[in-house]
């Protein structure tokens, strides 16, 4: 009787372990998937920005900003405009998002992190940087790493990465810039994403951060892998998209009191000019690609390179809105350690670079 019953149960633990691995691979492969589909997705984009930029000699992209006019109704009007050219990367970004907060307790995804402090910076910079998104897109990426491996310095460098190390935003700038200046813009993203980020997490480390992490049972039944996804969908959707979209509205209000047009003659003062447009750069919604015409103009004005350098680097690095996520998911001293990080940095290569 008792032989039986150890076969029955043997029976069942086989069963579960298939289970198991099955929604493993599935788990990978819907990950795998959405990734694929964003680099197809910003990939080809990118691309067709390149062969124009070669034919033309320039880079034609949407007009962002409308003629300025202070009102309210406008910076809704400008925020709306700005979700219109982003909202597919922000769906991708929501979707990377939730999948990986469900499959990286359940698969061996968990053991991505937690090598060594460099090892895992470098496979933050590297996770992040094919994904090309702008800084908002990627940051509801942020809380799900962070969230499930309860390390802030590879979960920043992956959320740093996608803008800062963008290879088409840096084929772009090496085609267009002087070679100091594009070059410039890479030595700062490379000193941000690999040595900052982890900067940040070390000057923060004593600071208590919460974790809201709810782990996943064993239940191999495919229902309950499939409510963990719904679940996941729901937090990231609910947790962070709002906090984008009003933070968006905010920076775009702020844009309409800072007209772009003017960067290039408050950059003509040199240092405190590459100060403020460095200030204004950390704080300006970009969406990707969009930091090249706004340094061009501050050069085609007269401003030095070492500002348009500054552009470069902080327009697409951090933003109102992925500040606000990363200080709502783990401590706004988070947020602001990261942010005069990224001033700090685009002041010192913006005044390098003559």
């Amino acid at each position: 009787m008792s032989t039986q019953a150890s076969t029955v149960k043997a029976g069942i633990a086989e069963n579960q372990n298939r289970g198991s691995r099955a929604q493993i691979i599935v788990q990978f492969l819907v990950l795998g998937a959405l990734v694929l589909l964003l680099m197809n997705y910003k990939g080809t984009g990118g691309l067709n920005k390149i062969r124009q930029t070669q034919a033309n000699g320039s880079l034609k992209l949407p007009a962002l900003q409308p003629a300025s006019n202070s009102s309210g109704a406008t910076s809704f009007r400008d925020a709306a405009a700005y979700l219109k050219i982003v909202w597919s990367a922000l769906l991708f970004g929501v979707l990377i998002s939730a999948a990986v907060r469900t499959s990286i307790s359940r698969t061996p995804l968990q053991s991505i992190f937690g090598r060594g402090a460099v090892r895992d910076q470098i496979t933050g910079a590297v996770a992040g940087m094919p994904l090309m998104l702008c800084s908002c897109c990627v940051a509801p990426i942020f809380p799900s790493i962070y969230q499930k491996t309860r390390r802030i310095g590879p979960a920043l460098a992956l959320a740093l990465a996608a803008p800062s190390l963008n290879p088409v935003a840096l084929t772009l700038s090496f085609m267009l810039f002087p070679w100091r200046v594009a070059g410039g813009r890479l030595a700062m993203a490379l000193t941000l994403v690999l040595i900052g980020s982890a900067s940040v997490a070390g000057l923060t480390r004593s600071v208590r951060v919460p974790i809201n992490v709810e782990e996943p049972g064993h239940d191999t039944k495919w229902r309950a892998l499939l409510l963990s996804y719904m679940n996941s969908l729901g937090y990231v959707a609910l947790r962070t998209v709002p906090l984008v979209v009003v933070a968006i509205w905010a920076s775009m209000w702020v844009m309409r009191r800072l007209p772009l047009n003017t960067l290039g003659v408050t950059a003509s003062t040199h240092v405190f000019g590459i100060a403020i447009i460095a200030l204004i750069a950390v704080l300006l919604t970009l969406p990707s690609l969009f930091e090249i015409p706004l340094a061009l103009s501050i050069i085609a004005a007269g401003g030095p390179v070492g500002a348009a350098a500054a552009v470069l680097f902080a327009g697409p690095a951090i933003n109102l809105p992925s500040l606000v996520v990363i200080g709502r998911h783990s401590n706004w001293k988070v947020s602001a350690a990261l942010a005069g990080l990224v001033w700090g940095i685009a002041i010192a290569g913006g005044l390098l670079i003559r």
